[in-house]
C-alpha cells in the first residue's frame, strides 16, 4: 500500500529538598542595590528581556538590575477537540511557580526559578510514555502503547538557580544548576508508572573586549534517566485478541513490535537514560539604551532505551542520537519612552535511532526552524500606554521510518500579531492583551508502505494519518489575558488574571478522508501572582 500526498520513587521529597535551595538564592537580605537601570516586570512587555537575563547571565553582570520575585498560583482548564492524537481529551493543571533575582552587596548577581504542578489528563490513549503530541509533531519513536484511552495523574518539580559576576574588570562569570523530576502514573491496565529525573548544569565565561563590546563562550550537560514500569491487573487483557489492550512497542514511529519482556527476572521495568552536552560562543554589544547579542551553540544527545532497570550495555535495545545547531540574534533599542526589542532564532536538527538487536537504523527526522519575535511599546512609568508585537515562526521538518518505508514531510507556517494595554483606575490598573495567530500549512507529503500486510494497520489509520491531517489543517488561534493588579504595602502588587485561547480548524490542505475533530480547543486559565 502507498499512501502519496502530492499537495497542498519519592519525588516530592527530593522536590522539597531544592526548594530550600532556591530560597537559598533569593533570599532579600542579601540585596544591595544601587541605581536600578533596567526594571523587569512579569509581563509580556518585558518575556523577551527576561529570557535573555535567565538564558545568558553572562551579559549582564555589568547592568544594573532592579531586585525582583515573581510568585504565581493558577488553575488551567484545557478541552482538546481539534488535535493529535496522543494528547488527552481533557486536562487539568494546578500550578505554582516562583522566580527571583537578586544582587548582593558584594555584586553576586543570584537568580532562579521553581515550578511545581500537577496535571490529571482524561482519556488518554495510544501513547505509554510521559511524551505528548501537543506540541511537537512526532513523539520519540520508542515507547509502549496501547490504543485504550484512559486517565493520568502526573506530578512536575523544576528547579533551577544560578549566579553570576564580574570577576576583573575584563573577565565575568556565571553558573547555572537545574534539578527536574516527575511521576507519572496511568489509572488503567497496563497501568505505567514513570519517575523521571534530569539534573545538569551550564557554565559561562565573558571577556570585555573593550567598553561596550563583549565575547562569551559555554559549556552545558544534563543527565536524565526515566524508571518505566506497568503492570497490569488483569492479565488476559494482553492478549492480541484484544487488540484495544494488548501491549505493543512502536520502534519507529511506523513500525510495531510485539511485546517483549525485561531482561531482569522477566520484570516489567524498563530504563530510559539521556546525555546531552553543548558548547556554544557569542557575542554582546551594550550601551545605556541598546543592547545586541548573537550567540550560536551546538548540542548533541544520545537517548539510550535498556530493556531492564540497570543501565547494563548488554541490555541496551535502542539509541537516538541527536545532533542541535541552534542560532540566536536579540535586540533592543530605547528611546524617549518607547522600546523595540527583536529576537530572532534559527535551529536545525537531526536525529537517527539505531536498533541494536537488528544491528541498523530504523527512524530519522530532521527538524528546521526560523522565529521571529518582534514588539514596540511605550511606557510611562509603570503604565503601558501600548505594546505591539509580531510573531512568525516557519518550520520545515521530515520524519522516516526506513523499516516500515514512512516518510513524511510537514511544512508550516505559523504567523502571529499581539497588543496590549493599561487602563488605570487610581492605584489601581487593568492591562488587556489581545493575540491573533494564523496557521498555514504549506505543500506537505505522506508516503506509506505497510509491512504487516494488513494485518495490524491500526497505528498507520488512527495515529499516522490522523495526526498527518491535522498538521497540515489550516487553524485560528485567538487569545485574550486580562491582568487586574493593586499595589499593597512594601512595594508589593497583587495580580488577578485569567487567560482564554482558542484553537479554531479551517480549511484542510489534502486529499485525505480521515475523518478528524474539528470542533474548537480551548484553554482557560485562572490565577493569582504577587509581584515585589
Amino acid at each position: 500500500m502507498k499512501i502519496t500526498t502530492p499537495t497542498l520513587i519519592n519525588t516530592k521529597s527530593n522536590a522539597l529538598k531544592y526548594w530550600a535551595l532556591l530560597l537559598f538564592f533569593i533570599v532579600n537580605h542579601f540585596t544591595g542595590q544601587a541605581q536600578d537601570s533596567i526594571m523587569v516586570t512579569n509581563h509580556l512587555i518585558d518575556v523577551q528581556l527576561k529570557n535573555q537575563i535567565f538564558r545568558y547571565p553572562v551579559n549582564y553582570t555589568g547592568q544594573h538590575i532592579k531586585d525582583f520575585t515573581f510568585t504565581e498560583v493558577s488553575y488551567e482548564y484545557q478541552k482538546n477537540e481539534f488535535a493529535r492524537k496522543q494528547i488527552a481529551n481533557e486536562i487539568n493543571s494546578y500550578q505554582f511557580l516562583a522566580q527571583g533575582y537578586y544582587t548582593t552587596r558584594s555584586k553576586w548577581n543570584l537568580f532562579g526559578n521553581l515550578s511545581l504542578k500537577k496535571t490529571d489528563e482524561k482519556d488518554l490513549g495510544w501513547v505509554l510514555s510521559d511524551d505528548r503530541s501537543e506540541e511537537q509533531e512526532v513523539i520519540l519513536p520508542h515507547y509502549f502503547y496501547v490504543p485504550r484511552k484512559a486517565n493520568w495523574t502526573n506530578q512536575e518539580y523544576k528547579i533551577s538557580g544560578g549566579l553570576s559576576k564580574d570577576i576583573t574588570n575584563h573577565i565575568s562569570i556565571a553558573a547555572k544548576l537545574h534539578y527536574n523530576t516527575g511521576k507519572y502514573t496511568r489509572n488503567l491496565d497496563p497501568r505505567p508508572e514513570i519517575i523521571s529525573r534530569k539534573i545538569g548544569g551550564e557554565l559561562q565565561l565573558g571577556y570585555q573586549l573593550k567598553e561596550n563590546h563583549k565575547i562569551f563562550a559555554l559549556a552545558d550537560y544534563s543527565r536524565s534517566d526515566k524508571d518505566f514500569s506497568y503492570k497490569y491487573k488483569d492479565t488476559h487483557s494482553n492478549v492480541e485478541g484484544n487488540p484495544d489492550t494488548y501491549l505493543r512497542f512502536n520502534t519507529g514511529y511506523g513500525r510495531i513490535i510485539n511485546y517483549f519482556k525485561s531482561n531482569y527476572y522477566n520484570s516489567t521495568r524498563f530504563l530510559y537514560k539521556e546525555n546531552q552536552n553543548k558548547m556554544g560562543l557569542g557575542y554582546n554589544f551594550s550601551t545605556k539604551n541598546s543592547k545586541f547579542t548573537v550567540i550560536y551553540y551546538n548540542q548533541k544527545s544520545d537517548n539510550n532505551f535498556y530493556s531492564d532497570v540497570f543501565d547494563n550495555p548488554d541490555n541496551e535495545r535502542l539509541t537516538i542520537k541527536t545532533t542541535t545547531n541552534h542560532a540566536e540574534l536579540f535586540a533592543l533599542h530605547k528611546w524617549d519612552k518607547k522600546e523595540i526589542k527583536t529576537t530572532l532564532k534559527f535551529d536545525k536538527s537531526k536525529a537517527q535511532n539505531y536498533d541494536l538487536k537488528n544491528n541498523g537504523y530504523n527512524y530519522k527526522n530532521s527538524l528546521n526552524a526560523i522565529s521571529w519575535l518582534s514588539a514596540v511599546s511605550q511606557k510611562t512609568g509603570s503604565h503601558i500606554d501600548y505594546l505591539f508585537g509580531l510573531d512568525v515562526l516557519y518550520q520545515k521538518n521530515q520524519y522516516n521510518d526506513i523499516m516500515a518505508t514512512n516518510d513524511i514531510e510537514i511544512n508550516s507556517l505559523n504567523t502571529g500579531i499581539f497588543g496590549s494595554r493599561d487602563f488605570s483606575f487610581g492605584k489601581s490598573k487593568l492591562n488587556s492583551t489581545v493575540s491573533f495567530n494564523m496557521y498555514f500549512p504549506l505543500p506537505s507529503k505522506l508516503e506509506y508502505y505497510d509491512t504487516s500486510g494488513g494485518t495490524d494497520a491500526a497505528f498507520l489509520n488512527e495515529v499516522i494519518i490522523h495526526d498527518y491531517v491535522v498538521s497540515t489543517t489550516n487553524y485560528f488561534a485567538p487569545a485574550l489575558r486580562l491582568e487586574y493588579s493593586y499595589p499593597i504595602k512594601n512595594n508589593k502588587t497583587v495580580v488577578f488574571f485569567t487567560n482564554l485561547k482558542e484553537k479554531i480548524a479551517l480549511k484542510k490542505q489534502n486529499d485525505y478522508n480521515a475523518i478528524i475533530n474539528t470542533n474548537t480547543t480551548y484553554w482557560i486559565q485562572c490565577g493569582v501572582q504577587l509581584n515585589y
